[in-house]
C-alpha cells in the first residue's frame, strides 16, 4: 500500500488562518500528492495568499469556484466535489479532506493516519480529534467523539467512490452523511485521540454564534436525528461554551424544525440507520464508567 494521498480544501475568506493553515501543512513528513484549494468566492486576501504559497510548493493548486453567495456548508461541499473531480486522473488510495480554519498539530499526522489504515484493512474514514483554543491553551473540543470524524477526515479512496462522495446540504450535516454511507456500505469510520487538529475558528461561530447553534439544531433535525438522543445530546453539552444557553438554542431549532413539520432530508433507511446508531450511543452513555472498558 503506498502513502500517496490528495488533499481537498474549501476556502472562503479565510485570510486570518490560511497562511499559518498551508505552514503546518507544508511541513508535514508525508506530503500529499496534490492539494487543490479551492477559493469559493473570497471576498478578502484568501487567494493571493494560497497564490503565493503555491508558487513555492508546486504540489498546491489554486482555482476559483467562483461562488459570490455568503457562507454556506452546501456551497463548501460543491466545491470540494469540484477539487475531487479535478483530483480523479491522478493515482492515489487516499483522500483528505481538510477545513481552510483547520491545520495538524504534529507534522507526523498525515503519516500516522495513513499508518492506521494499513493496520485495519476495513477502516474506510479516520481522523484525529478537534482542539480550539481556550485561555490561551489548545484543548480538545468538547464534542470530539471517537464513533465520529469532522473537518480533517481522511478517507481510503475505494470508500470514498462508493459512496459517492459527498452529498451538499443546505443545513449542513454532509460529513455526517457520508460516514453514515460509510457504515451502512460495511466499512469502519475511527477517530484517533492522540493526534490533533487545531480549530482557528470556534465551531460554528461563522455568522455569530447563536445563529450556529441554532443552525446544530436545524441541521440534526435535518438529518432525522432521535429526538431522546438529541435531548441528552444537548443536556451532556451543558459545559460546553457558551454553556447551559448554547445547548437551549441548539435544541431549540431542533424543536422548531419539527413544530413546522418538515420532513427530515435524509430517505427513510438512513433516517433508521442513524437513529439505530444514536441509541447504542445512549446505551454506552448509560453504562456505568468501569463497564466501557
Amino acid at each position: 500500500m503506498s502513502n500517496r494521498y490528495v488533499l481537498l480544501t474549501a476556502a472562503k475568506n479565510e485570510e486570518e488562518f490560511i497562511g499559518e493553515v498551508i505552514e503546518l501543512v507544508v511541513r508535514q513528513t508525508i506530503l500529499p500528492l496534490a492539494w487543490f484549494i479551492i477559493d469559493d468566492g473570497s471576498t478578502d486576501r484568501t487567494a493571493e495568499i494560497v497564490s503565493s504559497f503555491a508558487a513555492k510548493h508546486p504540489f498546491i493548486h489554486l482555482y476559483s469556484a467562483g461562488s459570490d453567495g455568503g457562507r454556506s456548508f452546501g456551497s463548501q461541499y460543491k466545491a470540494i466535489r469540484a477539487a475531487y473531480d479535478m483530483a480523479r486522473p491522478l493515482e492515489f488510495e487516499f483522500v483528505a479532506i481538510q477545513d481552510a480554519d483547520l491545520s495538524p498539530e504534529s507534522r507526523e499526522y498525515y503519516e500516522v493516519v495513513l499508518q492506521e489504515f494499513r493496520q485495519h484493512p476495513r477502516l474506510g474514514i479516520a481522523g484525529g480529534f478537534v482542539c480550539e483554543r481556550r485561555r490561551g491553551v489548545w484543548e480538545p473540543r468538547p464534542d470530539n467523539a471517537i464513533d465520529s470524524v469532522t473537518g480533517n477526515a481522511v478517507f481510503r479512496r475505494t470508500c470514498f467512490d462508493e459512496v459517492g462522495g459527498f452529498t451538499p446540504l443546505a443545513y449542513g450535516g454532509s460529513d455526517t452523511l457520508i460516514q453514515l454511507d460509510a457504515r451502512m456500505a460495511g466499512w469502519e469510520v475511527r477517530t484517533l485521540p492522540h493526534l490533533h487538529m487545531l480549530h482557528y475558528r470556534p465551531t460554528s461561530s461563522a455568522g455569530g454564534i447563536w445563529r450556529g447553534r441554532f443552525r446544530e439544531g436545524l441541521e440534526d433535525a435535518s438529518m432525522g436525528s432521535h429526538p431522546i438522543f438529541e435531548f441528552f445530546r444537548c443536556s451532556r453539552r451543558i459545559a460546553k461554551r457558551p454553556f447551559l444557553l448554547g445547548s437551549v438554542v441548539r435544541f431549540a431549532g431542533y424543536v422548531w424544525w419539527n413544530l413546522t413539520k418538515r420532513s427530515a432530508l435524509l430517505p427513510p433507511e438512513k433516517v433508521a440507520f442513524l437513529r439505530k446508531l444514536q441509541v447504542e450511543k445512549m446505551h454506552r452513555w448509560m453504562l456505568p464508567r468501569t463497564q466501557k472498558g
